[in-house]
């Protein structure tokens, strides 16, 4: 399989919108803790992206040093969703209790190439649906703004991983 070019963008070419939120809406809140703290959440594709890029290194370093970018914009979605959840008024704990917990089961260690791009292109695309379907039921033009522009660099992290499976 053909390796990635350098220059693959792994964000978005529109600014991030400042993180702000008009007043404090629990429900709000609670409507975006999903992305922090559910398996198929901004910690999983973290914790997926360094696991893909540590065991790819040795054969596919290209693809090893893009997914690791790809897990740094991840981190940066997890820190402004942490800020917002924080600002409306939610506490973003990764756990509801002691029962319902992330866990690193959650991610795909599948080995193939084929099939890590598959599923990533999956999980993108469920997250660019589930930020453009939450900002749809809100009315705080800012959080909007933040969520959709989340969804942007998602649906370009999704572009990337079905142009490779054409390849």
């Amino acid at each position: 399989m053909q390796q990635p070019n350098q220059s693959i963008a792994v964000t978005d070419s529109h600014p991030y919108p400042p993180i702000k939120a008009r007043r404090k809406n629990l429900r709000y809140a609670n409507m975006i803790i999903p992305a922090l703290r559910q398996q198929s959440s901004e910690l999983t594709a973290i914790t997926g992206y360094l696991y893909q890029s540590w065991i790819l290194a040795r054969h596919h370093k290209k693809i090893s040093e893009l997914l690791m970018n790809l897990a740094k914009v991840e981190m940066h979605h997890i820190q402004m969703l942490g800020t917002l959840i924080t600002l409306l008024g939610g506490d973003p704990k990764f756990a509801n209790n002691a029962c319902e917990c992330w866990s690193g089961e959650a991610l795909d260690y599948c080995k193939d190439l084929r099939q890590i791009f598959q599923s990533n292109l999956e999980a993108e695309e469920d997250a660019a649906a589930f930020y453009l379907e939450t900002a749809e039921q809100m009315d705080d033009p800012y959080v909007c703004a933040v969520l959709n522009r989340i969804a942007l660099d998602e649906q370009l992290h999704a572009k990337i991983f079905k142009d490779f499976l054409r390849k």
